[in-house]
């Protein structure tokens, strides 16, 4: 590869990234206002809920997630429980069959992924509402009732909650990710004044039942179920909004092997995901057609391209700049260098002006120094595994 054509990639990768977080500022600075707006509860109004729950093999969490359902303050008359265990073979159906509660079914089926059980789960709801709840993850007392309001425009299917890092451990891997769990939060309802949110998470959304007619159900085939979803709804040009307030916490790997293998699923999924829906790059899907799917496409050939150009430098360096010494970074800095500078002042500010709606998280400056030295390296990482086990043609289950 001739030095003119790296330049080339290396500004255009720059020059996107700058671009790409000043638009986002913009937008930030624009509906500030509106971010921290919360709907009006109206308690007058409490349709019938749904909540399917796929399970397999959450012995160690089940219990707590449907207990935090039965617990929560809404109308025990208009909230029933779906449990579908997907063929585990640890205690999930045992422990889940021995709480005796009207509002909650229990069914087992043979495995068949978690898809296949949200949508089995759906067949058998007969409400207004139906919401989706991982199994290792838990609803606050309030968080039906503040999803609920968002529904009054008729044109929005989907609320997704405000999902958050249930803390046990409290090691340095498990603060990593509460912070990105909030920066995701506030980066999600940044998009909803695009209408451009491209995930409904699994930890709890909730959807008007009618969509999984007019759509069709989660697509089995989808290592990514909750985001595929969302980019279809957005493709048959539905609305989707997002709570900050609606709080429900969620189990997070607390070893790094375990994240790894989560994370290699997510961007895997979320690679099929992108590629199955390149067709939405239109001016027919609104904003997420014209910019978040071009940027998505782009940010995933800027991101191996960044790979491959740190590969080329190690190797072409000239033999000489191992006798400069300190002396090689004066000489090697460019124009690249600054604009990187500024773009990371911008990034900081972007990502200090999000954590900032979460006062009572307590984030303090050295996990924020911690998450912003440390993410963009693990996301390098998560996307380099999640290329070399798609080029092997790995499979991989829930």
């Amino acid at each position: 590869m001739s030095l003119a054509l790296i330049k080339f990639v290396e500004y255009f990768i720059t020059f996107l990234t700058l671009f790409v977080t000043v638009f986002f500022l913009l937008l930030f600075i624009k509906n500030r206002n509106e971010l921290v707006e919360i709907p009006k509860i109206d308690r007058k109004w409490a349709p019938r809920i749904s909540v399917i729950i796929p399970a397999f093999n959450e012995e160690e969490y089940i219990e707590k997630t449907i207990r935090s359902v039965l617990n929560a303050d809404y109308p025990k008359d208009k909230i029933s429980i779906i449990l579908v265990d997907d063929g585990s073979v640890d205690n999930t159906y045992k422990i889940a069959t021995a709480i005796k509660d009207k509002r909650l079914q229990v069914f087992k089926k043979k495995n068949g992924g978690k898809a296949r059980a949200l949508n089995f789960g759906i067949a058998k709801a007969k409400t207004e509402f139906i919401a989706t709840l991982d199994a290792d993850s838990y609803i606050s007392k309030s968080a039906i009732w503040k999803l609920l309001p968002y529904f009054k425009d008729p044109e929005v299917v989907a609320v997704t909650a405000a999902i958050k890092v249930m803390e046990r451990k409290k090691n340095v891997l498990e603060s990593i990710q509460k912070v990105e769990y909030l920066f995701t939060l506030f980066s999600r309802k940044v998009l909803t004044f695009m209408e451009a949110v491209p995930v409904t998470p699994g930890p709890f959304s909730i959807f008007r039942s009618w969509v999984f007619k007019k759509i069709g159900g989660f697509d089995p085939n989808s290592i990514l179920e909750d985001q595929e979803i969302a980019m279809r709804i957005q493709k048959h040009n539905y609305k989707i909004r997002s709570s900050m307030d609606a709080e429900v916490y969620t189990e997070v790997p607390a070893k790094f092997s375990a994240l790894i293998k989560q994370r290699i699923r997510w961007h895997r999924g979320g690679l099929h995901n992108t590629i199955k829906y390149l067709n939405m790059i239109s001016p027919h899907y609104g904003d997420f057609g014209i910019i978040i799917m071009p940027l998505t496409f782009l940010a995933l050939l800027a991101l191996f391209s960044v790979f491959i150009l740190a590969v080329l430098y190690a190797f072409t360096q000239p033999y000489y700049t191992k006798y400069l010494g300190m002396e090689i970074i004066w000489l090697s800095l460019s124009p690249v260098h600054i604009i990187g500078v500024f773009i990371f002042a911008l990034n900081l500010l972007w990502i200090g002006w999000g954590l900032a709606h979460f006062k009572k998280e307590k984030v303090g400056a050295p996990l924020l120094g911690i998450y912003i030295i440390a993410y963009s390296y693990l996301l390098t990482l998560y996307w380099t595994l999640a290329l070399i086990k798609e080029l092997k043609f790995e499979k991989i289950s829930w």
